[in-house]
Order: structure tokens, then sequence, then C-alpha cells
């Protein structure tokens, strides 16, 4: 429609049927239209999308409630769960008799050996793929601070065993970092850098075996994130 007025405009100029005045007026008038038009286009576009925000947190909010109810409900019916008996879980066993337990110069070293050895009367269990609810679930309500220090124990392991390992590599002991580092993976870790680090041991020492059976480890792991860590390791 604008463009029709455009052409009409020109042709009655063209044509001496419009004096500069009434030409003048004409564009003013024209003036007037489009800013009524973008001024209702304006308004009509904000109100559908505050229409379509405000259906949006409504949207949200009721998912999100619907979701409190089900965590509550949930944590409730934990709760009321049953002691389970859990001796005979899948507790984590250090094999001591394969790590480096002589003193060494360094007492980094020595400090990171003193910490596994004083987990040697420490249950030790992964549970990091569960939720505390989901352990009240499966185990019962009472078991649950267990169950927490059961898997802190195991964070703690696998952390200082990777650091421990990394020292050693760092100090130049190469053949102690190795038995660390494996000793870790029999453990169980999901510390990403231990898997890194023993790679890179591999690598260097031209062990193309244990690198292709480091990475089929992995592959059969749960751990988190695995397929990136595979991508980073096979580079």
């Amino acid at each position: 429609m604008i463009v029709d007025i455009i052409f009409l405009v020109l042709l009655l100029r063209q044509l001496n049927m419009l004096s500069p005045s009434s030409l003048f007026a004409l564009c003013f008038l024209y003036g007037k239209v489009v800013y009524k038009v973008v001024n209702i286009v304006s308004i009509s576009l904000l109100m559908i999308f505050v229409l379509w925000l405000n259906y949006e947190i409504g949207k949200n909010n009721r998912l999100s409630n619907k979701g409190k109810d089900e965590f509550w409900n949930k944590e409730s019916q934990a709760n009321k769960t049953r002691k389970v008996d859990i001796s005979n879980l899948d507790y984590i066993s250090i094999p001591y008799d394969r790590l480096p337990m002589e003193d060494n110069p360094d007492q980094t070293i020595n400090s990171y050996r003193d910490t596994i050895l004083s987990h040697s009367d420490k249950k030790i269990l992964n549970l990091s793929g569960f939720s505390n609810t989901d352990l009240k679930l499966k185990y019962g309500a009472s078991n649950i601070n267990l169950l927490i220090e059961y898997d802190n124990n195991y964070t703690i392991l696998v952390a200082i065993l990777h650091k421990w390992g990394e020292r050693l590599y760092m100090e130049g002991y190469q053949r102690e970092a190795i038995a660390v580092l494996e000793a870790a993976l029999d453990c169980e870790t999901d510390v990403h850098k231990t898997f890194e680090l023993l790679a890179k041991i591999y690598k260097e020492q031209g062990s193309h075996y244990k690198f292709n059976l480091l990475i089929d480890r992995l592959s059969s792991s749960s751990i988190r994130s695995k397929e990136a860590l595979l991508s980073k390791l096979n580079r």
C-alpha cells in the first residue's frame, strides 16, 4: 500500500497535477500514516512478546513446582526406607604390595604415602553416581552417614594417589610413578588427570601395549565425560 502511494504521488507530480505545497502536504500525511502503522506494529509485537514471556514463566514455574514436589516425595520415601546390610558391598582394597613404601628424600612424597597408609583400616566405596536420596532409598536412611564417610574416603584416596604419582614422575621416579598411578586404576579412580598422566608416560616409553590396555579400560568404565577423555588421550 505504501509503495502504491509513493508511485501515485510521483506520477501526479510528473503530470503537474500537484503543486509543491500540495506535494508537501501529501508527503506529511503519508509520514503520519507510516508513523501510525509503525506504532501499531510495534505495540502488537510488544504485546505478543509479553504474552509469550508470561506463558514461558508460568510454564517454568509449573515445571519447577512439579520437580520440587517429586523431589520431596522421593526424599520422604527415602527417609522411611529400612536399614539394609551393607557389609557385603564392593569395597575398594588398596594394593599396598604394589606401592613404593620406602622412604624418599622428598618429604612431600613421603607425606602422600603416609596418607594412603592411614586408609588401610578404612572402608572405601565409590558412590559418586548416587545422590544422598538415592543412597537412602537403596540402603536405608540410617546408613547414610556411613556411606557418605566411605565415599569421602574414596575421594581422598584417588586424589592423593594421583598427587603421589604425579610428584614421583616430576622428581624422576618414573617406575614408582607408574606403580602408584596403576594402583589408582585398580582403586577405580575417576580422576581424569591420572589417565592422562599414565597415557603420557606410556607414550614416552613407547609402551603401545599398555597404552592400548589403558584405552580399553577407560572405554569399559563408567567414568564421567568418558568420550571427551578418550578423544583427548587419542590425539
